[in-house]
């Protein structure tokens, strides 16, 4: 939902390296490579057995994962084009010239400061000494409040989280919001899986806390105790926690209550402490989304000492920072959290790092210039038509879906025609002066950034929702459907081939662009979106009787995808992708009727021998060609509601009789489901 590809922006900030001589290719040739050729077909397989494997087994084989990524895909292509075009707009900033405008000389201070290699080994881990030494001077448990306050303002991720929301139950409205937090692995169940894998993971996982704290100078053996801490709290706060498919379900995230009852669920924190200094406006309720996190919270802060809680606490302060220090922090980090946990075989070169990092940090600032040079408004006109064809499929599909009844159908077509479409960029920018960015002191202003960023985020609180602003700034390889705002948002980076090509027909725009479209289209009524109602709020707008045959046809995708092998013995969590699964399924199939209905009866010719269904479908395979390594296979089976690339392909033309008879294939083919299951 709102996390939509949440995966592949982490992908876009770890981009591989280019071969040298791709650096000077014109951007006409750069978006030449990313489009679509027969040529990519691999003809000695049968479409019918494995259309995946028909569509991308040739790209596969001709872009193995480079040495520093733990992925590669079209997502990814399409990535490190935008990434050279950043690149130069943060090297041509970064050049200190008079006439620099104050938000170049944000952007390339930034950036230059990140690239001083010198400059960040000579200081060492200086930076962190106040940090360190605050912590250290702490005198009491009712210490741990104030000294959190300004952990959570540098970015590291302590004990729980703080931030502003849309209240559900009222969606115009921005509260106050705590959520669970603390943790140094991706998730809860890392903690307590019992696999061999799983065990051995964990067993790295204290090595390498162990590791960093002899980066700080403690000795091994006091590294080794102190990680067994870290550890210990850290599994006593995801016992604590919801695993990643339970937090699909707002309902189970939302517990509106006053300051005072949150005092109550945990009064060994000094709540009055934390909200006087973390920043926030006054306010008297907020929503807790985990009641039970905060009692268990509570039993862990009187089950350890203080100076275990001093070590968890310079465990995240090192954690958090480890991308601005020396090297061998930074080798460190990489060995676990990339090589270990996804299979990354080399670090990423330091410029790609810092321009992912000033993206981060000013991405508002960049996206701006980036807009100018790469996104102009013919993009975004056919980007709005083709969101107008989609919006019209998905209402003629409410309507004539049997299962659904008139007065259900009714307020599903009011919330569609609610829906609201943002197109390449936002209207409002973002303002970064209050932000002090200094050159040289690359610590310091990531510190900052992160202040900043956590400050705008907590003066809404009170505030009435401002829908102009986006989740992300325009360059990013990403596409969302908010329910709180029942908004959908496709920015710039996106719409550019594979996805979005003016040169290509549209058979393959609307199997690949529009299916993306239908995609976040269809979120708006997965099992997550359809308890939001048009204006946002959780409300429950079905009938009872349409709600369960809603939840039955669920039911068959979710069955249909645990089924499928994720790696090894892994197989997917049909219940944590059921939304994606969903969106994917219904996307392709109102993307399929919009395209029917640009034809208007009349049959376009076909082009190098296929047919404009055919390439329908190619464009949607298309876009999903990718390999993985299984180390980060095994993660996302975890983490990920997205399925892998090729169930993203095979998953849904499966369950779609328009493929079938695209391909003419058999009814016993493999990719004709026995039992075709279907939502929208």
């Amino acid at each position: 939902m709102r996390n939509f590809f949440k995966m592949l922006i982490v992908a876009t900030l770890l981009v591989p390296a280019l071969r040298a001589q791709d650096k000077d290719k014109s951007d006409s040739a750069k978006a030449a490579d990313l489009r679509f050729s027969v040529d990519m077909l691999d003809k000695s397989i049968d479409p019918c057995n494995d259309f995946y494997a028909y569509a991308c087994s040739k790209w596969m084989a001709q872009n193995p994962i480079p040495s520093d990524r733990p992925t590669w895909g079209r997502f990814n292509e399409l990535a490190q084009r935008g990434e050279y075009v950043v690149r130069d707009i943060l090297e041509k900033a970064a050049v200190d010239r008079a006439g620099r405008s104050l938000n170049e000389q944000k952007i390339g201070d930034y950036y230059a400061s990140c690239m001083d290699e010198g400059a960040i080994e000579k200081a060492g881990a200086k930076p962190l000494e106040h940090d360190l030494e605050s912590i250290a001077a702490i005198k009491a448990k009712e210490g741990l409040a104030r000294e959190i306050v300004r952990l959570h303002r540098e970015g590291a991720d302590v004990l729980f989280s703080f931030d502003s929301d849309s209240d559900f139950k009222n969606a115009s409205q921005m509260i106050a919001e705590v959520d669970q937090g603390g943790l140094g692995l991706p998730d809860r169940d890392y903690y307590f899986k019992d696999d061999a894998k799983s065990v051995d993971l964990r067993k790295k996982y204290v090595e390498h806390v162990a590791k960093m704290f002899v980066l700080l100078g403690d000795d091994e053996a006091k590294a080794a105790s102190e990680a067994k801490v870290v550890m210990e709290i850290e599994t006593g706060l995801a016992k604590g926690s919801l695993d990643s498919t339970s937090r699909r379900d707002p309902q189970k995230l939302y517990h509106k209550i006053s300051d005072k009852e949150l005092a109550g669920l945990s009064p060994a924190f000094d709540w009055n402490v934390y909200f006087e200094g973390v920043g926030a406006p006054h306010f008297n309720s907020l929503n807790v989304t985990e009641p039970d996190f905060f009692k268990n919270m509570q039993e862990l802060i009187g089950a350890h000492s203080l100076d275990d809680w001093k070590t968890y606490l310079r465990w995240h302060a090192v954690h958090a920072s480890a991308a601005m220090l020396p090297a061998a922090f930074v080798n460190e980090n990489f060995d676990f959290y990339s090589k270990t946990l996804t299979g990354t075989k080399e670090l990423r070169p330091r410029w790609k790092r810092c321009v992912g990092y000033t993206n981060q940090a000013l991405g508002e600032v960049v996206g701006q210039i980036y807009v100018d040079q790469t996104f102009g408004a013919e993009g975004k006109e056919r980007t709005l038509a083709m969101v107008g064809a989609l919006e019209k499929a998905l209402g003629a599909d409410i309507q004539s879906v049997p299962w659904m009844g008139d007065d259900t159908k009714a307020q599903a077509l009011v919330k569609l025609k609610a829906i609201s479409n943002r197109i390449g960029y936002t209207d409002k920018w973002r303002d970064y002066s209050a932000l002090q960015i200094v050159r040289g002191d690359a610590f310091g202003n990531s510190q900052r950034a992160n202040q900043n960023d956590m400050q705008r985020r907590l003066d809404k609180i009170g505030k009435p929702l401002d829908k102009r602003e986006w989740p992300y700034p325009p360059m990013t390889i990403n596409a969302t459907y908010d329910p709180t705002q029942n908004n959908v948002t496709f920015p710039a980076g996106i719409l550019q081939p594979p996805f979005y090509d003016n040169k290509a027909d549209d058979a393959l725009n609307f199997g690949a662009i529009g299916a993306v479209i239908g995609h976040e289209l269809t979120h708006g009524f997965d099992d997550e979106g359809s308890q939001f109602d048009a204006d946002g709020n959780l409300r429950d707008w079905w009938s009872a009787s349409d709600k369960k045959q809603f939840e039955e046809r669920t039911s068959c995708i979710k069955d249909e995808y645990a089924n499928f092998v994720a790696v090894d013995d892994v197989k997917l969590n049909g219940k944590l992708t059921l939304g994606e699964n969903t969106a994917d399924n219904g996307g392709l199939r109102i993307a399929y009727m919009a395209l029917l209905n640009t034809f208007a009866g009349k049959e376009p010719v076909p082009i190098d021998g296929l047919t404009a269904e055919q390439r329908f479908f190619l464009g949607w395979a298309n876009a999903w060609c990718g390999n993985r390594t299984d180390a980060i296979e095994r993660m996302l089976a975890t983490v990920d509601p997205h399925s892998p690339n090729r169930y993203r392909v095979n998953g849904t033309v499966s369950n779609m009789p328009e493929f079938r008879e695209a391909y003419h294939c058999a009814a016993t083919a493999p990719m004709v489901s026995q039992k075709a299951c279907r939502v929208w």
